[in-house]
């Protein structure tokens, strides 16, 4: 009888183990795709998202003016995304300096704040300057642009450049 069960027990520890591998790869993979969905969409979107889908649904040279007046708002925001690079250098210092100085990095936080809020302001002015100029069918269908975009986001090596050739002119001479 002893016999019977020291043969069974080898049988009950493999199962155990299998069961155990089992249970951990589906917490473990569970955990995995959870990050691999990322946030929930929202609707709104980035600054980009907005100029590409307001560029989706305006044609001719209500696009062509458009695309001028952001580029200008871009433009006059050069002070700004320079204090806002000056203010991500200077964190970075901070982050690294010794000894750790938590106040001081506390301020570079509120710096970077401040200038990104600062770079952002014009070109949010501009946006909403532009959008007012859609018709209520054409901001819906910028709405559903960048909705759709947020729900399938592209992976980098499919994102346009920044800047890509325009349509409107013709390409620049070959030497």
């Amino acid at each position: 009888m002893t016999e019977t069960k020291a043969s069974r027990l080898p049988i009950w520890l493999v199962v155990s183990l299998i069961v155990n591998a089992l249970l951990i790869g589906l917490i473990i993979g569970g955990g995995l795709g959870k990050r691999r969905d990322g946030p929930p969409p929202h609707p709104g979107g980035s600054e980009m998202e907005i100029a590409r889908g307001m560029e989706s649904v305006v044609e001719g040279e209500d696009r062509a003016a458009m695309r001028q007046a952001l580029r200008a708002a871009f433009e006059r925001s050069r002070g700004e995304r320079r204090e806002l690079r000056q203010a991500r250098r200077d964190l970075s210092q901070l982050l690294g300096a010794e000894p750790y100085d938590r106040e001081a990095v506390l301020a570079g936080f509120a710096r970077l704040r401040t200038a990104d809020s600062n770079m952002k302001a014009g070109l949010h002015d501009e946006l909403a300057i532009q959008l007012e100029k859609l018709s209520a069918e054409q901001r819906r269908a910028m709405l559903r642009f960048v909705e759709n975009s947020a729900r399938h986001p592209r992976r980098p090596d499919q994102r346009r450049p920044m800047r890509r050739q325009r349509r409107d002119r013709p390409p620049p001479p070959q030497d």
